[in-house]
Parts: C-alpha cells; sequence; structure tokens
C-alpha cells in the first residue's frame, strides 16, 4: 500500500513537472521535444491515474495523487528556472544622464538598441536588448547598480531573426 502511494506520489510530481517543461517549450515554438516530453507525460499520468480510478473509495489516494500534482507544479516551476531556457528580451528605461550604461553594456558584448523618450521627470533613453535568459537578472543587477530608479519590462520572445547576440 505505501508502495503504491509513493509511486502516485512521485509519478504526479514527474508526469506534472515534463507538462511544465512541455508548455514551456510549445510557446517557444519547439514542437517535437515538446511532443516527445508529452508522450512520456501522459504515460506517467495515465499509469497513476489508473491506480487511482480504481480506487475512488479510498480518499488517501486521491489526496496524494493531488498533493503530487501540487509538488509537481513547484518542482516544474523550479527545473524550468534553472534550466532558463530560450531568451529574454528586456526593455529598459533609464535617466538620460546615464547615457553611459549603452557603452558599457555593448563593451560587455550585449546588444542594445536605444531611442530617446520623454519622461514624467524629464528626458529618458529606452533600451532594447534580447539576452539568453539566463544572462537576463546580471543585466538587470548592472542596470540597478547604476540607475536605481530604471524601470525594466521582462519579455518572452518566441521568434526572432538576425541581429546580435551574446554567445556567453
Amino acid at each position: 500500500m505505501i508502495g503504491q502511494l509513493l509511486f502516485i506520489f512521485f509519478a504526479r510530481i514527474i508526469d506534472v513537472s515534463m507538462g511544465t517543461i512541455r508548455t514551456i517549450l510549445i510557446i517557444r515554438g519547439d514542437k517535437w521535444p515538446a511532443a516527445i516530453i508529452g508522450f512520456f507525460e501522459i504515460m506517467v499520468y495515465t499509469i497513476a491515474l489508473g491506480m487511482v480510478v480504481g480506487a475512488l473509495s479510498d480518499p488517501l489516494k486521491l489526496v496524494v495523487f493531488c498533493t503530487g500534482f501540487a509538488m509537481g507544479v513547484l518542482v516544474g516551476s523550479i527545473i524550468e528556472e534553472k534550466l532558463a531556457l530560450g531568451f529574454r528580451g528586456l526593455q529598459i528605461t533609464i535617466d538620460y544622464q546615464n547615457a553611459y550604461l549603452v557603452d558599457e553594456l555593448r563593451d560587455e558584448g550585449y546588444p542594445v538598441t536605444c531611442w530617446e523618450a520623454e519622461g514624467k521627470v524629464g528626458p529618458k533613453l529606452v533600451l532594447n536588448t534580447v539576452v539568453k535568459r539566463n544572462l537576463a537578472s546580471k543585466v538587470t543587477e548592472k542596470i540597478y547598480e547604476r540607475d536605481p530608479c530604471a524601470f525594466i519590462v521582462y519579455m518572452e520572445p518566441k521568434y526572432f531573426r538576425g541581429g546580435y547576440f551574446k554567445k556567453k
């Protein structure tokens, strides 16, 4: 009995985690890897579900099934953060007096396109860049160190073509 409960619990963690990764891959346009993961995801899910559906009179199995799902959401989110798949678009608005940041970022190999803007309290500079997701927080930290009032919007680009990208 304990073996079955553990199997149901861990099967749900595995299938929901796989579902999280599959969803991210679909959003990014990676259809084939998503389909392969989906195959294994539904296989694990079906086996676990079969162990619960046949025993609906046992509420403990249902609770373990649902708890495994919840834990799978957490585990899948953590895995996805660690993998940092894909790219992140950053739109950064800084005070115009901090324009030197454009050259600093470019000198470090980050692609930056910028234009002038007018904010509530004066002239601004808007920087646009796309970086690998694992580099986004590093760029953000650098910006906030030099301009604590910067406004940064994170975007999830699905598709792009051309341009220049940091290789690190």
